[in-house]
């Protein structure tokens, strides 16, 4: 059992585990008791060997489905840790369709969706964060993105985690055992050690907290807001940005009355783009929605883009945001930016590379994760270890004013119940076998 979750499910499942539609190859999968039977009917021949891969006309009710490599995994040394069967068909939905629907004719269900990995989390092949990581994995738009769900998937953050766990077990063990053995007068650990103890598991999880802002950031990406006023050069440089035009551009003032939006990688990661309305007093009821909704966009964004024509009269910034505002002045061939200020031409592309320059490393220094460390990449996992940073201050200020164990334990369990939801649950059989294994009570 897992972090205490019930037994896993014994029914059989069956699947497409690649994209529905027409691709050279697609694979489905058989997961559970009837697998390797099913695999047989279809077969209608021995057995292939396990972990081999054996080529099979698949046939059923007379009638021949497709050619496949099958591959057989038996339990635990499969990917769910059940009997498991691999088919790679030739990539047409019809034959998947077919051989899926024979295999629920022979015993199996359609699984739902992310059910083979929620079982793979049953059988303790993988934790809910690398199993979270499969999912971010599949959906990475950019390499970094892809390098940090890697990361998570082969363990970093499970084993930072753990190492948490770790320390609590320490502590919870040693406080029970003085509880346990109170009559005999042994001391397991001192408050002060105990103290020292959860105080590394403190700056453990305040450390993972302050990962999650960038951890989301490099998950989920960033919306950056193109604001300015009037004929500023918005739709232009998004166009530019984005190469294809995007939005359109005209010399009329007010043309831009809707958001348009356009997602490009900067610095590693996805950043969506929004071309809004121009700023100004207007009386025309669309232009108004417009400038609210830019005004809105603004808002919400991660990065502000603040666009100043420099053609025109100096006007004051109006920027109602907590975003990063990148001020740059446009139309730079007709008129100079101010000494120091970044400056951009579109028609001539001036200040482009350096424009787009500033942004990679605005993005990779202020929002981007680090490739190798532990980082928390959702609300959830956030949730998890803030919960049980709560808990363990909790803890140490009842050490601090010498309380008993039981008042101790109760949030080091607290604790313990938070981070189960990232790395399995403290057991009672884990507290004694840390006790009796370690402490050699009695010989």
């Amino acid at each position: 059992m897992w972090g205490g979750f019930s037994n896993p499910p014994s029914d059989t499942i069956v699947a497409p585990a690649t994209p529905v539609g027409r691709s050279a190859l697609a694979i489905v999968r058989i997961d559970g008791p009837l697998s390797a039977g099913i695999l047989v009917a279809l077969m209608d021949v021995a057995l292939p060997d396990e972990r081999h891969a054996a080529f099979a006309r698949l046939h059923h009710k007379g009638e021949l489905l497709d050619e496949c490599v099958a591959i057989r995994y038996a339990a635990p040394r499969s990917f769910t840790g059940n009997d498991l069967v691999e088919l790679t068909l030739h990539g047409n939905p019809l034959l998947v369709q077919r051989v899926i629907e024979a295999a629920v004719d022979l015993g199996a269900r359609m699984a739902e969706p992310g059910e083979f990995t929620e079982r793979a989390v049953l059988n303790g092949k993988l934790d809910l964060i690398q199993a979270e990581s499969v999912a971010d994995l599949i959906n990475a738009r950019t390499p970094l993105q892809a390098k940090l769900s890697l990361v998570n998937l082969e363990g970093t953050l499970s084993r930072t985690a753990g190492s948490i766990r770790d320390v609590l077990l320490h502590v919870i063990s040693r406080l029970e055992a003085a509880l346990d053995f109170s009559e005999e007068g042994y001391e397991f650990i001192t408050r002060d050690e105990a103290m020292r103890r959860i105080d590394e598991a403190i700056e453990a999880t305040q450390q993972l907290v302050d990962t999650f802002r960038r951890g989301r950031a490099t998950t989920r990406g960033l919306d950056a807001v193109i604001l300015g006023r009037p004929n500023a050069g918005k739709s232009t440089l998004l166009n530019r940005l984005v190469g294809s035009e995007r939005a359109i551009v005209t010399p009329i003032p007010g043309t831009t009355r809707d958001i348009v939006r356009e997602t490009i990688e900067i610095g590693g990661l996805p950043v969506t783009l929004a071309d809004t309305a121009g700023l100004r007093e207007s009386a025309d009821l669309v232009e108004g929605i417009g400038i609210e909704r830019a005004r809105e966009a603004a808002r919400r964004a991660d990065i502000i883009l603040y666009l100043i024509d420099a053609t025109a009269p100096v006007e004051p910034d109006e920027i109602d945001t907590s975003a990063i505002a990148v001020r740059v002045y446009t139309k730079t061939d007709l008129a100079p930016a101010p000494e120091g200020e970044l400056g951009i031409s579109v028609p001539t592309d001036a200040g482009i590379a350096e424009l787009l320059a500033r942004l990679d490393s605005l993005v990779r220094e202020e929002f981007a994760a680090p490739e190798t460390s532990a980082v928390l990449v959702n609300e959830r996992q956030r949730v998890a270890v803030a919960e049980a940073e709560s808990a363990l201050r909790s803890a140490r200020q009842s050490l601090a004013d010498a309380h008993d164990e039981q008042v101790v334990l109760v949030d080091l369990y607290r604790a313990s119940n938070a981070l189960a939801l990232l790395t399995g649950a403290i057991t009672r059989t884990d507290v004694f076998t840390e006790i009796f294994t370690k402490f050699c009570i009695g010989k």
